[in-house]
């Protein structure tokens, strides 16, 4: 059973991920995300462009298969809470396959490729997603782990398995999406 934590940060989630802002997920939100995703990089290589199109349309295919228990074609956030408490209790990689876009996001985000994103570069992640970008900086300071100014993909992936799997408000994945209040 999810924690208050996680709770909070599934509304997040899902918050985030109905980028059309009509209380339901849908194939169009996913899109949009993976468009917005394809943007961070102006000169994205086709190679990447479809790795991110196939993770969004994967992400999206899960949820839709796991979530969408009326079969309207749309996911609330009733259904999609249900779906994540019930896979990360019941599904050993279930975290792993939720995460698995956060690798894509980082590799768009990742300009340089250099492995590491700037704090200018979780800023633009940010406002792809729609999240407030102010809190940006509270999310590099965190996720920062090794105190070296820049964020490594192993920290990045760590921090979005934690919005998943943590409820505890001093790891630093938790405000990934938000401040822990």
């Amino acid at each position: 059973m999810l924690g208050q934590l996680q709770k909070t940060n599934m509304d997040r989630v899902f918050d985030t991920l109905d980028v059309t802002s009509d209380g339901h997920l849908s194939a169009d939100d996913f899109q949009a995300l993976a468009q917005r995703m394809r943007n961070l990089r102006p000169n994205m290589d086709a190679e990447l462009a479809a790795e991110i199109d196939d993770a969004f349309t994967s992400w999206w295919e899960h949820f839709r298969k796991a979530a969408d228990t009326d079969g309207d074609g749309r996911i609330s956030r009733e259904e999609f809470i249900s779906a994540v408490d019930h896979g990360l209790q019941n599904d050993p990689a279930y975290a792993d396959r939720m995460v698995k876009v956060s690798q894509g996001t980082f590799r768009a985000a990742d300009a340089e490729g250099d492995g590491y994103l700037t704090p200018q570069q979780v800023t633009r992640i940010y406002e792809a997603y729609g999240v407030d970008a102010q809190h940006s900086k509270e999310t590099v300071a965190r996720l920062d782990r090794d105190s070296d100014g820049r964020i490594s993909v192993d920290e990045f992936v760590q921090a979005a398995r934690e919005v998943y799997l943590s409820n505890d408000p001093t790891a630093p994945g938790v405000v990934m999406f938000g401040p822990v209040a």
